[in-house]
């Protein structure tokens, strides 16, 4: 008899437990689908300083059925700046959905504003960054996208990584692996000369000196050599200007 009790103590117990659970998931979906996004227009959208950006838009549907969109638009990657047809820079539009279990999803584009400078009186641009780094090149390092250049102040042009990106591209460690501050002075057509050649490299951290600057207007070009002191390793940059 004691068994028998032991026996249907268990069960009505497990009984219990398995009510309170089917009680618990009732109202939850077993699968859930998130929204996904149809951008109109293109992924990188690439504009002349000053040129109005015209927001594409996107929709969103969840299994077949359309669903409300928030469109936000980020600060400037290099300069922090909030979104300005005015401000060279990289900017991110977002585009997220949440769907009726609540989940989010999201999607996004590329927008750049950026100058085209003649690389005789304006370096301002858009570049293509391949480096060289202690002599060698892996592949992964060449036509990354992308270094941009913009002017600071008269006569003052700033890059935004004064190693070319070796790490903040071509590692795919973002803007916190980049070696910003280093700026180029234009003395005059065709004369230019490095305004400020120490900068840090940012997160691995030590000083930085940019060694060499060179430009050649008609192939719309510019070389450059840094030495990264702290990390012993000597940087050989060429940037070709983006045309657009």
């Amino acid at each position: 008899m004691k068994k028998i009790s032991i026996y249907t103590t268990i069960l009505a117990v497990a009984l219990m437990f398995n009510a309170c659970v089917e009680n618990d998931s009732a109202n939850i979906s077993g699968i859930t689908n998130f929204a996904v996004f149809t951008l109109s227009g293109d992924q990188e959208v690439l504009l002349k300083n000053g040129t109005e950006y015209l927001e594409p838009g996107a929709t969103a549907e969840e299994a077949g059925s359309a669903v409300d969109v928030t469109t936000t638009i980020s600060a400037g990657l290099y300069r922090g700046l909030p979104f300005s047809k005015d401000v060279s820079d990289i900017y991110t539009v977002s585009y997220s959905a949440v769907n009726q279990d609540g989940f989010l999803a999201s999607a996004g584009r590329t927008v750049i504003i950026a100058d085209s400078g003649d690389l005789v009186n304006d370096l301002s641009g858009l570049y293509i960054s391949s480096v060289t780094r202690n002599d060698d090149a892996p592949d992964q390092y060449q036509n990354m996208k992308y270094v941009m250049i913009w002017k600071k102040s008269d006569g003052i042009y700033q890059i935004s990584d004064g190693i070319g990106a070796w790490y903040e591209l071509g590692r795919v460690l973002g803007t916190a692996y980049g070696a910003p501050g280093a700026t180029i002075k234009v003395n005059g057509p065709n004369d230019f000369s490095i305004a400020n050649k120490d900068f840090d490299v940012k997160t691995f951290g030590g000083a930085a000196e940019m060694l060499e600057f060179n430009v050649n207007a008609a192939a719309k070009t510019i070389d450059f050599k840094t030495d990264w002191r702290d990390g012993d390793f000597i940087f050989e940059v060429h940037l070709e200007q983006v045309q657009f």
